[in-house]
């Protein structure tokens, strides 16, 4: 019987140790350092092009788009973390008729810092904060009845917002992770506003130019929902 207790206890001894291999294990074992690569501003760079080339299939007419984002994120307590992240998003509409030719181009970058909140598990479910900065600028070039065309303008905006997601950590604690995550960002504009600037450039009015200079800012390039499906190395 003794011997037998024994064997069993050397059992349940091994079985424990195989669970708790899948948890993040004694805090000076557990990696706490998370660099990943978000696509979701590539797909929504993949989105501008797409839409378009929606508004017109014509040889005469182009568009473009790209975005990026990647991500540092630092453990510091098992249920909070705070990471620094740096995104890029562009775009670009042309169309050009023999001599004629424009192009407007979006050019956007954040610098943003996540404070995550973990409620039940470091290696699962977080909740999300956000404060940061965002630039947005626009160039129009090209020429127009022999005429060179080339204007510029740009914001700063005050970037916040929140979302939750899930970080999947494959096999034991550390290597490769795979986090979807979705939120809400806004972004308080700095300065005078995109249509304003332009307004003494292109033949339309000011409040035209803002109301739809003002849905990009808001849905598109700085806020707006976000998808985020990043990829990394957690060590």
């Amino acid at each position: 019987m003794v011997k037998k207790g024994l064997v069993l206890l050397i059992l349940a001894a091994f079985a424990g140790g195989g669970l708790f291999a899948q948890d993040d294990g004694p805090n000076n074992d557990r990696p706490n350092n998370t660099i990943t690569v978000d696509i979701g501003p590539t797909i929504i760079g993949i989105g501008i092009g797409a839409a378009g080339k929606m508004i017109s299939d014509s040889d005469e007419f182009s568009s473009s788009g790209f975005g990026i984002g990647a991500q540092y994120e630092y453990q510091l307590f098992d249920a909070l973390s705070f990471a620094g992240r740096f995104a890029y998003l562009g775009g670009g509409l042309g169309f050009s008729d023999g001599d004629d030719s424009l192009g407007m181009r979006l050019n956007s970058f954040s610098i943003e810092g996540h404070a995550r909140f973990y409620p039940f598990s470091r290696r699962t479910f977080f909740l999300d904060g956000m404060l940061g900065y965002g630039y947005l600028g626009i160039t129009f070039e090209g020429t127009s009845d022999n005429k060179s065309v080339n204007f510029t303008a740009s914001r700063s905006f005050f970037k916040l917002g929140a979302k939750l997601g899930w970080r999947i950590d494959f096999g034991n604690p550390g290597g490769f992770i795979f986090e979807p995550s979705l939120g809400y960002y806004g972004g308080i504009g700095l300065g005078k506003k995109l249509g304003d600037q332009l307004a003494g450039e292109i033949d339309e009015v000011a409040s035209g130019l803002n109301d739809m200079f003002g849905l990009v800012e808001s849905f598109i390039f700085i806020g707006g929902p976000r998808l985020s499906l990043a990829f990394g190395w957690r060590f």
